[in-house]
């Protein structure tokens, strides 16, 4: 992913980071460890006003009122600002404007840490940060520099060409915005909510999460873009479905695209294009005897705006207002059922549309859309998907939140990849930046547990003991244990308000029928009593039930919310539901999901695109991996006869609990249930599952049915006729006499695969031909990139500025991506060839999919790699086996496709292969499937090849035309292409460059061993 673009027209920078420091001597060194790491950096003197991707201000001492006139000048020239500065104190006062600080010892040895966190800070993905204009709240005017005192002078630093980054306001216009009760008109409207977005600048940090197709979790498969792009996209449908996991950031989303649309309001006065004012709504804030209606948004509206001096909300979206509805899913905490309830709001969101709003978007958790939210005239929405937190991401906002942190995360996922995943979620990101912990969590238990005791501590160091319900000596000892890395769960439970809590999300959480909904909420004074209730069986004494509620609030484990008692967040529920809940409980609960079918409903909406295995779609899902993460592989053990693949699941959720002979047990039961099973969707679920356990396909070494041999005969091949494809891909009909040979009966799949890395495959040139070493060394690769991408540069600046014009008009880019082209065209040599060094410099080490985790499975098939690596794979097996090991021919390809489905011509398969015989574009998972999903019981039974069809291209030897010796064909189809392309006789055509998301490969065996 590319630097972010900025929506807001912040002038290209010419250096990444520019220095400025009340202090000659650490400036100095600070540029000189950033130089040694081949960072563009320079000092920012007084006559230097060059931009800057990146100001980093370097300070001891608070700054005087020159510096800070300065600073501001500095700060308007460039994308962001990073303060490196002591440990600052609460009683200074708000911090000058900045993206983030990191802490500095005051030392210059500190320094070479400090270039570090800088590093890891602007990531190779770009800016992790808001380009939101900052209020900087001053009593006087800064010398020199325009001062907004009033409203109208406010407008007016906002709507200047060049945006501000710090905008100069007085200390009472700020107040005044900040805690105005009501709008009084459009501008106040705007300003006010510009204002208390901007006041909170930790905001800034978890902005640029990237959207994606509907349930595409892989960020390669398409181009990530954002909410904003979204919105103000020419093809996007008038409804727009937002949905994501819990603290995925669904509801940061659309906060930051109601204060960008604000902001985008003031400085377009009149401008058609900027039609389209928001208004947030919380769900959740719904009664709980729901008011479903657009007059309970009206009354909303009136909250914000003073209608009797502005407009109403009619008027609002008559005039084309975008209305953002955020937790589509709270319904579970009502009266009415799930399903009910989105009914009645989808009645509601084609009244807005019917009334003129522009768009509506909504905000739903995953699965938790029961129904098909077609609006209006019955149209599908626009539905985009939060991408989890890319690594590099995750690095940057841990360190914009403190450099060590930031280090030792950095550190953690490299050595141990599978934490990305965990961290990959801003709302368990967050919980583990907010707990100080010195150690890495490894489990979300723990990483709660972790922040539990954090804040159980804090209110202990603050003299907020909170009497019997945390025992004197717990939170010293949760101290000590935090500085350990130790679990704390073992002392947590031993407190009664723990084990309360736990009680209280059993009820909450848990249906009180089979299949039924969960409670999820209660009224203050029923959670009291639950909680006192719990607290006198455990033979605690009688505690206010209200101190009780109030303690949770404080260690923000309830959240705080005056009118109904729920947890802070789903996750923390599950976590406390899962403690209260003993293990035949957990088990019980299995049974009852398992035995519950959905009854039919016409507004169901279909199976979802991406299929992943079963307990992906399960309400509780998260309960059953807390509960195994705190009771250990017992729940996993008792899981494997209800549901195998669960058990799966689950087991591996605990990370440091490892039983071999569970794990067997676990496997078995997946094999028993598999071999009986042709339905390609539970098939892809439980041959995932096997491979998340460890389980391979049998191995070429030993003999045992890897491979097939394709007897010797005459083959009729090739099919041009009109009906099954264009002629001009399709290979040309030929009678063939092959010899006999073998092939692989699977692709290779990821786990052959890394054994290749793991002997050294990469390192060692004989296994490469010339050209393929050339390539991956990356020899030449910077300088053609460069070459590549000043050629299209030329042509932009040839075209510009009509080219932008144009792809505006029609639609084809977003204002967004027009801005980025302007970019593009002003970008210096030194931008295009740092960002070639970065992707291009460093040898081929692995695939190019590697580390995506939608494709990384054991059992899936090994993709984005080259031609040059399938050979040298080839060449690395063949020394193995002591045989000659190839790519097949297309010839040898075609022949081995017809004796997989046992015909002798290409012309005869269409009698064979049925309606749903591939993983093709029709099937609708947006991924490769384990290899066998596809397997027919013929196939299985006599060892023959499997999969040749669809899933995944395969590189062939041969070339794709006479003459053109960089481009060989390919065969197969894919799961991006359509069905058409699965036929023995399609050819398609690779560089052999190419490292496709769909293109893998399989070999042939020609001589072997005596």
């Amino acid at each position: 992913m590319t630097a972010p673009e900025d929506p807001l027209g912040t002038p290209p920078a010419q250096i990444k980071y520019g220095i400025w420091s009340d202090n000659p001597a650490p400036a100095d060194q600070l540029l000189h460890e950033l130089r040694s790491r081949n960072q563009p950096v320079a000092l920012l003197g007084a006559g230097l006003t060059t931009p800057v991707e990146c100001l980093v201000v370097l300070m001891r001492s608070p700054l005087s009122e020159a510096g800070l006139t300065r600073l501001t000048e500095l700060a308007n020239r460039a994308r962001m600002t990073v303060a490196v500065e002591p440990p600052r104190d609460r009683r200074q006062g708000p911090p000058w404007p900045r993206e983030a600080t990191l802490c500095w010892t005051g030392q210059g040895a500190d320094l070479e840490r400090i270039a570090e966190g800088l590093i890891r800070l602007i990531s190779r993905t770009g800016l992790p940060f808001a380009p939101f204009p900052s209020l900087l709240r001053t009593v006087r005017p800064l010398p020199q520099l325009p001062w907004a005192s009033s409203r109208q002078s406010l407008v007016e630093q906002l709507r200047r060409p060049e945006l501000p980054r710090v905008i100069p306001v007085a200390q009472g216009l700020y107040d005044e915005l900040v805690h105005a009760e009501k709008a009084t008109g459009a501008i106040d409207y705007d300003l006010i909510r510009l204002a208390r977005w901007t006041r909170d600048e930790r905001r800034n940090t978890v902005i640029n999460l990237r959207l994606g197709n509907r349930d595409d979790l892989n960020s390669s498969l398409t181009r990530p873009q954002s909410l904003e792009e979204v919105v103000l996209g020419r093809r996007t449908r008038r409804l727009i479905m937002v949905l994501g996991e819990p603290g995925a950031g669904k509801s940061l989303q659309l906060r930051y695209h109601d204060a960008l649309a604000a902001l985008r309001s003031i400085r377009r006065p009149g401008d058609p294009s900027a039609k389209g004012n928001s208004f947030y709504v919380a769900l959740a804030d719904q009664p709980a005897s729901p008011d479903i209606s657009f007059n309970w948004l009206a009354s909303r509206w009136s909250d914000l705006v003073d209608t009797s001096q502005w407009c109403d909300l009619d008027q609002f979206v008559h005039d084309g207002g975008t209305v953002l509805l955020d937790g589509l899913n709270e319904g579970g905490i009502r009266t009415l059922q799930l399903t009910q309830w989105m009914v009645h709001w989808r009645d509601v969101i084609r009244d807005l549309l019917r009334r003129g709003a522009s768009k509506v978007v909504v905000t739903c958790r995953t699965r938790d859309q029961v129904i098909n939210m077609r609006a209006p005239e019955n149209r599908d929405p626009t539905e985009v998907s939060l991408l989890p937190l890319s690594r590099d991401h995750i690095i940057a906002i841990a360190t914009g939140h403190d450099v060590d942190t930031g280090a030792r995360l950095h550190e953690a996922l490299r050595s141990d990849e599978g934490l990305i995943e965990l961290y990959s979620n801003p709302f368990r990101l967050a919980s583990f930046l907010r707990s100080g912990a010195p150690q890495v969590a490894d489990t979300e238990t723990l990483l709660f547990g972790t922040a539990v005791s954090a804040a159980i501590v804090h209110e202990w160091e603050h003299d907020a003991s909170h009497g019997p319900l945390v025992p004197v000596g717990i939170p010293n000892h949760l101290k000590r244990i935090a500085n350990s890395g130790a679990d704390p769960w073992p002392i947590l439970e031993s407190m009664p308000l723990i084990r309360a809590l736990g009680v209280l999300a059993r009820q909450l959480t848990l249906p009180a029928t089979p299949g039924g909904r969960a409670r999820l909420t209660m009224s203050p004074r029923d959670a009291g009593a639950t909680l006192s209730r719990a607290l006198h069986d455990a033979g605690e004494r009688a505690v206010d039930p209200a101190l009780i509620v109030e303690t949770a609030k404080d260690l923000h484990i309830l959240a705080d919310d005056p009118t109904h008692v729920r947890f802070a967040h789903p996750s923390m529920q599950h976590l406390f539901a899962a403690l209260g809940t003993p293990v035949d409980g957990i088990v019980s609960l299995a049974q009852q999901e398992l035995s519950v079918s959905p009854a039919p409903d016409s507004q169901a909406p279909p199976a979802p695109p991406v299929t992943a295995p079963g307990y992906a779609h399960r309400r509780y899902e998260e309960l059953f991996k807390f509960a195994a993460q705190l009771r250990g592989v017992e729940v996993a053990d008792r899981l494997a006869d209800v549901d195998p693949v669960l058990a799966a699941r689950v087991y591996l959720s605990i990370r440091s609990d490892v039983d071999a002979t569970i794990a067997a047990r676990i496997r078995n039961a997946i094999l028993r249930q598999l071999r009986d099973l042709t339905d390609r969707r539970p098939r892809s679920a439980m041959l995932a599952a096997l491979g998340d356990m460890g389980w391979s396909l049998p191995s070429t070494d030993e003999g045992s049915g890897a491979t097939v041999l394709v007897p010797a005969r005459e083959w009729q091949l090739g099919d041009r006729r009109k009906e099954n494809f264009d002629r001009r891909v399709g290979s040309e009909v030929r009678t063939i006499s092959l010899p006999a040979f073998r092939i692989a009966r699977f692709p290779v799949s990821n786990a052959e695969f890394e054994l290749f890395i793991q002997s050294g495959g990469y390192e060692d040139p004989t296994l490469w031909s010339p050209e393929g070493w050339e390539w991956r060394m990356r020899r030449r690769a910077v300088d053609q990139f460069v070459s590549d991408w000043q050629r299209r540069q030329a042509k932009l600046n040839s075209e510009y500025p009509e080219m932008v014009l144009k792809l505006l008009r029609s639609g084809a880019a977003t204002p967004v991506g027009a801005a980025a082209l302007v970019r593009f065209a002003k970008m210096p040599e030194w931008e295009i060839a740092e960002h070639a060094r970065t992707q291009l410099a460093q040898p081929v080490t692995k695939p190019k999919y590697w580390h995506e985790t939608t494709l990384r499975n054991r059992l899936q098939p090994v993709v984005g790699v080259s031609w040059f690596e399938a050979n040298a794979y080839c060449m690395w097996l063949g020394r193995l086996l002591r045989a000659t090991v190839r790519l097949p021919s297309e010839n040898e390809w075609e022949a081995a496709c017809l004796h997989s489905w046992q015909v002798q011509t290409t012309a005869g398969i269409e009698a064979v292969l049925g309606a749903a015989y591939a993983n093709t574009k029709e099937f609708g998972y947006e991924a490769t499937t384990p290899i066998g999903t596809f397997a027919t019981r013929e196939q299985e039974r006599r060892l023959l090849p499997v999969e040749l069809l669809g899933n995944v291209f395969e590189w062939t030897f041969d070339y794709y035309a006479a003459g053109v010796h960089n481009r060989r064909t390919v065969k197969g189809g894919s799961w991006q292409h359509e069905l058409w392309r699965a036929r023995p006789a399609y050819r398609g055509r690779g560089d052999v460059d190419n490292r496709n998301n769909d293109l893998g490969f399989r070999y042939v065996i020609t001589e072997e061993p005596a």
